[in-house]
């Protein structure tokens, strides 16, 4: 009987070891990719829509309004999680990299979608790019473009 739990014990380690480090591990999460995303469609000087793509895998958004009142500019900030995100492939590799996203991980199915990660010249210096192909928006099928917050 004490071999049969010692095998269970093991298998179960193993099994869950496999998951969380093996060839289906889900985390990989690049620096590259990591950061506050500002969503090129959903933004205005005053009304900015945030991807939030955090090293620990958390994926959210916020919603950035900024206001004028008598005291000056005000921004206020709301937030919320979406999913955890990951990433397949490898940075070189266009052709087989993916973002995914699982909302309930180990529930449901996961969303993977190709991009694209560059560098563009913008007024205030360089920030980073990404291109999600084939986003599917709560209206549109697009591809969706993302500037970074913050410099490469």
């Amino acid at each position: 009987m004490k071999t049969t739990k010692w095998v269970l014990l093991l298998s179960g380690t193993v099994a869950c070891g496999r998951v969380h480090g093996g060839p289906f591990a889900m985390s990989n999460r690049p620096p590259a990719v990591v950061g506050e995303w500002i969503d090129v469609r959903h933004a205005t000087p005053n009304d900015t829509s945030l991807w939030i793509l955090r090293g620990d895998g958390y994926d959210g958004e916020a919603h950035l309004v900024r206001t004028t009142t008598a005291g000056g500019v005000v921004t206020e900030r709301r937030q919320s999680r979406f999913a955890t995100w990951y990433m397949r492939g490898t940075l070189a590799d266009s052709e087989s990299r993916r973002i995914c996203f699982a909302h309930r991980l180990g529930r449901d199915g996961l969303t993977c979608l190709r991009f694209s990660l560059d560098t563009v010249t913008m007024p205030d210096g360089l920030r980073r790019r990404m291109v999600v192909k084939d986003y599917q928006g709560q209206h549109t099928r697009a591809d969706r473009t993302l500037i970074a917050r913050d410099s490469p």
